[in-house]
């Protein structure tokens, strides 16, 4: 098991860049509004030759909306799930009341915690830092996590906290699925329901979810990264800042993850937000798995099934080679089976042809159906793939005017029957054949 390091805090004190800093991405949602994050947030972490996950945390507040008290519970199981606590203060503003509360509830938990005193720009202001030390925590360190200062201090003294573990090192990469899909369709609730316990809150007013939210899970017997997004809501416009930080989380989460999962509601059925969704993931050519919820609350299963596979295919033709799973978070219904599809989906991402299962399929493609056009006959000169995740084929052709899209589709149609690549996009380019010239 990793060693799981907490960063904990009042509202406002840096907690999210720091988190930021760490996996050395711009993940977190950061803004000046206290309570921008709600959930915990995960992320593996190596530093020299040790891996830590590192948990963000809501800040703790006065306000005592059912908001403020999901986020204390949440910060409250944060804290005895770690066994490292980073317990961050402001620097320029100095000791707060409730820094001293912070501080008592720590101690509670009798937690290893580095008190990290952050916006400390530099050398000269650590000493308006030193009144941190009437907290009570010997383990101190002066950084600014905007600026970077002293960030490698902070790791290497998680360094010198960590057990070294060589299984760690040989550890597996885990797969990174992303949930997608518009707000209140139950991707906070598959998260919870896989988790076996509150990692993401819920509630019926849309948008809860501001950031992307990152969880390690375990389904059947092994280990996997679940990240749930910001919904995203109709429209081009964004209402204020805050929704358009959302929804760049959610991209830069959507290029981080390997497979995609579009989770759509079985009481509303595959929509137009449903359909631009889709779109996005196609042009981050990503493998997406259609996944309906709350298919307990439907009655005539059978012809919904159907109902939704026709609507699928239909309005989201482009994307014919998604398959669909009908779940229910609230029961746990067919979970499994979303993990299992994704790790199927993921070699099909994955895979590499040889040349000679290329030359074989495209060969016979050419002789069930060549293409002529104004008299002019195409010709595949040269094949190649030349990538995987996804797979990319690069064809030379005697001339690229006679490219038409309905043969590009007929060679894409050849290779997912002889090959399958279902779940996955695979692309294909065209250039023209120059031929080599001999010295």
């Amino acid at each position: 098991m990793l060693t799981k390091v907490a960063i904990v805090g009042r509202a406002n004190v840096g907690k999210s860049t720091l988190f930021n800093r760490l996996i050395s991405r711009k993940k977190a949602i950061v803004h000046e509004t206290p309570g921008t994050t709600r959930d915990r947030n995960d992320y593996e972490v190596l530093w020299k030759d040790k891996k830590f996950i590192v948990t963000d945390t809501a800040g703790w507040s006065t306000d005592i909306s059912v908001f403020s008290k999901d986020m204390l519970r949440q910060l409250n199981i944060a804290v005895k799930k770690a066994d490292i606590v980073l317990f961050v203060v402001d620097g320029k503003i100095g000791v707060h009341s409730m820094d001293a509360q912070i501080a008592q509830q720590i101690r509670l938990s009798q937690k290893k915690t580095i008190l990290v005193v952050n916006k400390i720009d530099t050398q000269a202001e650590e000493i308006k830092g030193y009144e941190f030390y009437e907290l009570g925590f010997n383990d101190t360190v002066f950084i600014s996590a905007n600026h970077g200062r002293s960030i490698h201090d902070l790791l290497d003294k998680i360094w010198d906290n960590i057990k070294y573990d060589r299984k760690t090192k040989k550890a597996q990469e885990m797969l990174k699925i992303i949930l997608v899909g518009k707000p209140n369709v139950g991707k906070s609730s598959f998260i919870n329901s896989v988790a076996k316990e509150e990692r993401s809150i819920v509630h019926d007013t849309p948008g809860t979810t501001r950031d992307s939210l990152t969880v390690h899970v375990c389904s059947n017997d092994k280990e996997y990264i679940l990240i749930d997004t910001a919904g995203l809501h109709r429209g081009s416009k964004m209402k204020d800042d805050m929704e358009y930080l959302s929804t760049l989380s959610t991209d830069y989460a959507i290029e981080d993850a390997d497979v995609a999962v579009l989770v759509a509601d079985a009481s509303q059925g595959i929509g137009e937000t449903e359909v631009k969704i889709a779109r996005l993931l196609l042009e981050k050519k990503k493998p997406v798995i259609v996944v309906v919820n709350k298919w307990d609350l439907i009655e005539k299963k059978e012809e919904a099934a159907k109902y939704f596979t026709e609507q699928l295919r239909e309005r989201m033709k482009f994307m014919h080679w998604a398959d669909i799973i009908f779940i229910s978070a609230k029961t746990g219904q067919r979970l499994d089976k979303v993990f299992q599809e994704a790790e199927l989906v993921f070699k099909q991402y994955s895979k590499e042809l040889t040349q000679e299962e290329l030359n074989e399929v495209i060969r016979d493609a050419l002789a069930r159906k060549p293409y002529t056009s104004k008299g002019k006959t195409l010709k595949l000169k040269e094949y190649a793939q030349v990538a995987s995740k996804p797979p990319i084929f690069i064809f030379s052709v005697n001339d690229i005017e006679l490219v038409h899209f309905s043969y590009e589709r007929f060679l894409e149609n050849c290779l997912r029957e002889r090959f399958g690549f279902y779940g996955t996009p695979i692309v294909l380019k065209f250039r023209r054949y120059y031929k080599k010239k001999v010295e």
